[in-house]
């Protein structure tokens, strides 16, 4: 089976779980997905399945965004509400206008440290193992970008800020961004602790939360015998991509590896945050993924996966 389930992962499961029952619902053993999601976090995780698979490094490139839940006045040791708590601020008063002006601070490319309960390795080690063990290490700052930080429902937020005050925000943001770091220094740029009560991950890969299937809607659809219509074509996996449409003479060189010429006003901008090219056929299927070359003063499109 070729093409792309989109998840609305469920609190208490790992990625791999999630990709683990996709297999067992669909019957197909080559599936993976775009983007580990926190067992605790939930929302979007696009699952590729068969020639899909080929694209998962490209999506995963593709910028994401999250409903996080800040709590205030409090810290763990994990930046989330899994963790103990490591510290508070026992008396503040605080406006919100304040924090949301604190957002800004956080917008566009900001560095991070890897929180230790995170997958990043060091010395061949989880960073995530070693916090088992009780072991904190240095970890290297990471760059990231932050396109965007929003207060969800200002209204609902309190008019005050105080121990213990939670208040959900949208974060528009690239790969690799920790948001249980982002919150917590948010808080700490304020002077106060403070973690991640809970996240959602509303959009991943160009695909919403309101396009996702629960895992139970899957197996239901599955039963019914209707579950090709929860699965989307290869060519959805690319929506986010620049794209260019070629003839099928230059659809053949692709397929073989060969880069074709990249005229003026030939590539159509459908976002301007991806590096990659999707290569398409006047029918509308995926031909290739590619990049754009500066060869001897000349643009050329290099294709890098080829369908």
């Amino acid at each position: 089976m070729d093409g792309l389930i989109v998840v609305n992962k469920p609190k208490g499961m790992t990625s791999h779980d999630v990709v683990v029952q996709v297999r067992r619902i669909t019957g197909e053993r080559s599936a993976g997905h775009t983007g580990t999601l926190d067992p605790d976090a939930t929302g979007v995780l696009v699952v590729c399945m068969g020639r899909a698979t080929r694209l998962s490094r490209f999506m995963m490139d593709m910028p994401k965004e999250y409903d996080a839940e800040i709590v205030f006045g409090i810290s763990t040791d994990t930046a989330d509400a899994s963790g103990r708590v490591r510290a508070r601020n026992d008396s503040f008063e605080l406006p919100k206008e304040a924090v949301f002006s604190a957002f800004q601070r956080f917008v566009g490319h900001i560095e991070q440290v890897p929180p230790m309960v995170s997958a990043v390795r060091h010395k061949g080690k989880r960073l995530y193992e070693l916090a088992r063990e009780g072991i904190t290490v240095e970890r290297e700052p990471r760059r990231v970008t932050i396109y965007g930080i929003e207060p969800i429902s200002p209204l609902d937020w309190p008019e005050s800020v105080t121990l213990g005050s939670r208040g959900s925000v949208r974060v528009a943001c690239s790969k690799g961004t920790y948001v249980r770091t982002l919150c917590e220094d948010i808080c700490k740029s304020l002077r106060l602790e403070g973690h991640m009560g809970a996240l959602e991950r509303t959009m991943s890969s160009g695909f919403r939360l309101e396009e996702a299937y629960t895992l139970e809607q899957l197996s239901e659809a599955a039963t019914a015998g209707r579950l090709d219509t929860c699965v989307r074509p290869v060519v959805e996996g690319v929506r986010g991509m620049p794209r260019c449409v070629v003839s099928e003479d230059e659809a053949r060189h692709v397929r073989h590896g060969a880069r074709i010429r990249s005229d003026e006003g030939r590539i159509t901008p459908a976002c301007d945050r991806s590096d990659y090219i999707a290569l398409l056929r006047a029918d509308g299927s995926l031909a290739a993924v590619g990049e754009v070359r500066l060869i001897d003063g000349r643009e050329w499109i290099q294709p890098r996966v080829v369908f």
